[in-house]
């Protein structure tokens, strides 16, 4: 699993927009499983959830969710943002840092692990 939130955003909108469809069809029978043990897509919702709750308590109106999508799935450089979008984006990251250790995701040992 990801250690870092870079690496929880980017497996979550993998996920989500890569393996939308709950099962793939198996062309062997490999006998019955329990569905509901696979929990990859609900964590991936959690993550992009707690993600969104981060960019709305930053900027109240959730531009932090869209500079955090360019920034973590879309590789687009640090210096490809203005100063405003940076300082957003930088309290955003922060603030989904802090979520995802509350949730259970990250740990909470004291390393600060930069975006």
């Amino acid at each position: 699993m990801p250690s870092s939130p870079r690496g929880w955003f980017a497996w979550s909108v993998y996920v989500r927009e890569y393996q939308s469809r709950a099962h793939s069809p198996r062309l062997e029978y490999t006998g019955y499983s329990d569905r509901r043990t696979h929990t990859s897509r609900e964590s991936a919702i959690s993550v992009l959830t707690l993600a969104e709750r981060a960019s709305h308590s930053v900027s109240g109106n959730g531009v932090g969710f869209g500079l955090m999508v360019q920034f973590y799935a879309g590789e687009a450089f640090w210096h490809s943002f203005t100063p405003n979008e940076q300082w957003i984006l930088e309290r955003t990251i922060r603030r989904f840092r802090r979520e995802l250790q509350a949730a259970g995701f990250l740990p909470r040992d004291g390393n600060e692990i930069t975006p």
